[in-house]
């Protein structure tokens, strides 16, 4: 018999009668909620949910409130008296919905909230029908907007595009932009998105340069939305030169540093698909003018790969002289390349020259380069970590530099109320119903708070979710990462059968956490979009032909009654994962290519192999397919943390 079977039961029974000894004002009420969640009767959960909206704690009242309102917004019948407390603790769209007086409050509260949550989605069924119940009507464009609004963040693009067409006549747009646009500017990136989705390619540049030429100069809130959104349909029908004419006055209006990294990141985006020289003199003036140098990765990972694939190795030291002084981790990448290039005497006398210079130095070493790279990595994200690794190994330092005195956590202080309310659920067995808590609250947590809900979170063994907090602020500017922040963050569950098949097969333990943290972050029942699943992620020819071949050279059998293999057991998932890695390496004679085979596939990385001159991590390097490339640097990477925290003995 399962335990929460014997202890739900008893847990009821005992808070059933302390609610019969003490008044609900009067009595600890916060445990209520969690029973209430956990309880599958709805005559127990209203009276658990009522009874908690008496708890001394905010963030549990609002709580409370929010699953009273889907209970009736769901038919559940609730008394007058239950309905008035829950709404006065009613918050955020709740609040909104539970209190709808007229039409323009029903508009803002159907146009203004951007969210998919089942809350939300609730909320908006209930306010739908209260919006009939009181005989509050919409214009067919309002019902037009509301339904495709909706449609966008239920990424329904083919909805909102039918939805939006309402307010086509005869199939055509009107001339001037719709009065709720104006109200509502939001519903304009609505609409951009949306048109990036239809069939005809150019429908949405020419829909919105034909809108902003009718504004008036004071709106340039609008202005800037729609030439952005203009600049961007005109990218998606290939339009280049108009797309980056738009992205450049589109940064002229942007309203924030957000918008204005985004409109370059468009231009410089745009500017690749040309040759590099043109790129890098774009890149030369744009860079003084980025925010957050690291939201340009992903861009300048790609023109790193354009370059070391077209042998442009001269490039690749302009980059790193226009990258050098940036606030871009991104500099790292070249700065690597280029101490490779100088091992591996592939630049001729100018180009040397030319990368002493980049540094002030007389002379360019491989050492100095190498320095940068390693320097550049310090914030540990990909991939500038990967680069730190290799850049570490060539200098004899450590990937890792923790502090020697980690900072004494306070156990004397109350916990505020939001993290007691987070922690209540895993003190009262409820840690499944979490995780949507968790992320509507994750943002407004101190460092401290994320960490003791990223513990709990990995104590119930939910390790997804926990490493996702632990980013949240480890990576905020000034933070000082200390070992139990990245023991959170890459942590060692299911040990005995990791380490137990790392040594069956020769694997390095820690190559191998690397391997399955990348792959699943530890989920044993998570399937891929591509039908992958398990713990590493194995696809089920893969699972089978693998099996068949442990089973016929002497191995266990992993085939079950039903001639299939689990690959959702860890071990059974493990072994072969293992297994079929340990084969790729005996048939390639190198790890770094069996990595990356096991991600993209036997024979396209031997195709890969045999037509590059490259040594082998240079040709990681040119790989064209980005998941594999990623993978061929993340899973090294994150194995040498997991050496650097657990193994180093």
């Amino acid at each position: 018999m399962k335990l929460h079977k014997i202890v739900y039961p008893a847990l009821f029974a005992f808070a059933l009668i302390s609610l019969t000894c003490v008044t609900p004002q009067r009595a600890n009420v916060d445990h209520l909620f969690y029973l209430g969640l956990l309880s599958e009767s709805n005559e127990e959960k209203i009276e658990y949910f009522e009874n908690a909206l008496f708890s001394d704690n905010e963030f549990i009242r609002r709580a409370a409130s929010d699953q009273l309102a889907m209970m009736m917004a769901g038919d559940v019948e609730l008394s007058d008296k239950t309905i008035e407390r829950m709404k006065r603790e009613a918050y955020g769209w709740w609040a909104s919905a539970l209190n709808i007086t007229s039409r323009e409050h029903a508009l803002s509260f159907f146009l203004s909230i951007e969210s998919n949550s089942d809350s939300f989605n609730m909320a908006r069924r209930y306010a739908l029908r209260e919006c009939e119940r009181k005989g509050i009507e919409f214009t067919p464009g309002e019902i037009a907007a509301i339904e495709a609004h909706h449609a966008v963040y239920q990424t329904r693009y083919a909805d909102a595009l039918a939805a939006f067409r309402g307010f086509q006549t005869n199939d055509t747009w009107p001339a001037q932009m719709p009065q709720v646009f104006l109200e509502y500017p939001n519903l304009i990136n609505d609409l951009g998105r949306t048109l990036l989705f239809a069939p005809a390619n150019r429908e949405g540049h020419t829909l919105l340069t034909r809108w902003e030429a009718t504004l008036s100069r004071q709106e340039d809130d609008l202005r800037f939305r729609i030439i952005f959104y203009a600049a961007r349909n005109a990218r998606r029908a290939s339009l280049n030169t108009q797309a980056i004419t738009l992205f450049e006055r589109a940064l002229a209006l942007a309203p924030d540093y957000e918008q204005q990294d985004a409109c370059i990141w468009y231009i410089l985006d745009a500017v690749m698909t040309g040759s590099s020289s043109d790129f890098i003199e774009r890149l030369r003036r744009y860079v003084p003018s980025w925010h957050n140098g690291n939201s340009y990765y992903a861009l300048m990972e790609r023109f790193l790969v354009k370059l070391v694939t077209a042998g442009e190795w001269r490039n690749v030291i302009n980059t790193f002289d226009v990258l050098k002084d940036s606030n871009s981790s991104s500099r790292g990448g070249f700065a690597w390349l280029i101490a490779r290039f100088i091992e591996e005497r592939m630049l001729n006398a100018e180009d040397r020259r030319l990368a002493a210079r980049a540094i002030g130095a007389e002379t360019a070493t491989a050492q100095a380069f190498y320095q940068i790279a390693y320097n550049a990595g310090e914030n540990l994200l990909m991939p500038s970590l990967y680069y730190r690794m290799k850049s570490g190994v060539a200098l004899g330092l450590p990937l890792l530099i923790l502090p020697e005195d980690e900072t004494v956590p306070d156990t004397e202080s109350a916990p505020s109320n939001a993290l007691a309310f987070l922690l209540g659920f895993f003190e009262n067995n409820a840690a499944s119903f979490a995780t949507p808590f968790i992320r509507a609250m994750e943002r407004s947590l101190s460092s401290d708070e994320l960490r003791a809900v990223s513990q709990a979170l990995s104590n119930a063994e939910i390790h997804p979710l926990s490493m996702r907090l632990i980013s949240l602020y480890v990576y905020r500017e000034g933070f000082v990462k200390e070992r139990r922040d990245l023991e959170l963050m890459y942590p060692r569950p299911f040990r005995e059968i990791i380490e137990g098949n790392a040594e069956r097969f020769d694997i390095t333990p820690y190559l191998l956490y690397g391997l399955i943290r990348t792959e699943s972050a530890f989920q044993t029942a998570v399937i891929s979009h591509a039908g992958a699943g398990g713990l590493a992620q194995l696809m089920p020819a893969t699972a089978r032909a693998q099996a068949i071949r442990i089973r016929d050279t002497g191995g266990p059998n992993f085939f079950g009654p039903d001639d299939e293999v689990d690959r959702s057991d860890p071990y059974t998932n493990v072994y072969i994962g293992s297994y079929y890695l340990n084969y790729q390496r005996g048939s390639f004679g190198d790890m770094v290519l069996a990595i990356m085979a096991y991600n993209g596939g036997h024979f396209r990385v031997r195709r890969w192999r045999a037509a590059s001159a490259l040594p082998i991590d240079l040709l990681v390097e040119t790989v064209p397919i980005y998941e594999t490339r990623d993978y061929g640097r993340r899973v090294p990477a994150v194995g040498q943390i997991y050496r650097e925290l657990y193994y180093n003995d």
